[in-house]
């Protein structure tokens, strides 16, 4: 797992700044993001996310951007003993004016003590996305660090909720075809950065699985033809190159 230096020496490209020890944190910034926590200004949010956006630019492949996301997740999520967590909130915003101290005190704030307010609660996922995986050092670790965990707990509580419905559709039915399609569903709906936390065809396999429109008690296809295909391709089975 990625460290923090409990003491970095200087900053770091595409990092945010590092006050000196016992140093206060100043924080001002205006998009139209969602009604974020107290402690966070929107006009100062909104300028800040077109900042990071605009240096997050680059052209990636899907398996080049998943491991720079994973590793971006690997580096916030940091060991929370004192030194560590001394280190991180020693970083200051960009810009170091007092809105974005705010937000970035906020974020210390929680990091210290994660039952209270996430000040990044109200965000849409895009802009936690944009917060999360920020290379240009407009926000600090601790804000990406809410940020995630603000994303993580609404996919937490997503999953807890399709799961729920995919039991009552599967014991009713004998199917998981609504199952499929809401989870293609809320793939689309993620950032591309999360999106390619998963498999290159993950979209394709859950096409395939919600046109098969298996029934599991009957264990037949009632979807649309060329199902015999897609059940070798969801269990990994290779297709013949001729006749067999």
């Amino acid at each position: 797992m990625a460290t923090i230096a409990p003491n970095p020496p200087s900053r770091p490209a595409g990092r945010a700044a590092v006050a000196p020890a016992g140093g206060a944190v100043p924080g001002s910034a205006a998009v139209s993001p969602a009604a974020p926590s107290a402690g966070v200004s929107i006009s100062s949010l909104a300028s800040r996310l077109s900042r990071a956006e605009g240096a997050s630019g680059a052209t990636l492949s899907h398996q080049a951007l998943g491991d720079k996301v994973r590793a971006n997740i690997e580096r916030i999520t940091y060991p929370l003993d004192a030194q560590h967590k001394a280190a991180a909130a020693r970083q200051l915003p960009e810009p170091n004016d007092a809105a974005s101290g705010a937000s970035a005190q906020a974020a210390n704030d929680y990091v210290d003590n994660p039952r209270g307010p996430n000040p990044f609660a109200g965000l849409s996922r895009e802009q936690l996305s944009t917060i999360v995986n920020d290379d240009s050092g407009t926000f600090t670790i601790n804000e990406q660090r809410a940020a995630y965990r603000q994303a993580y707990d609404e996919e937490q509580k997503w999953r807890e909720k399709v799961v729920a419905q995919a039991m009552q559709e599967y014991h009713e039915t004998g199917k998981l075809t609504d199952f499929f399609q809401a989870a293609l569903e809320h793939f689309n709906g993620l950032p591309k950065a999360e999106q390619a936390l998963y498999p290159a065809d993950y979209r394709a396999d859950l096409q395939d699985r919600i046109g098969l429109d298996f029934n599991y008690f009957t264990h037949a296809a009632e979807g649309q033809p060329g199902a015999d295909a897609a059940i070798q391709r969801t269990l990994g089975w290779p297709e013949p190159a001729g006749a067999l």
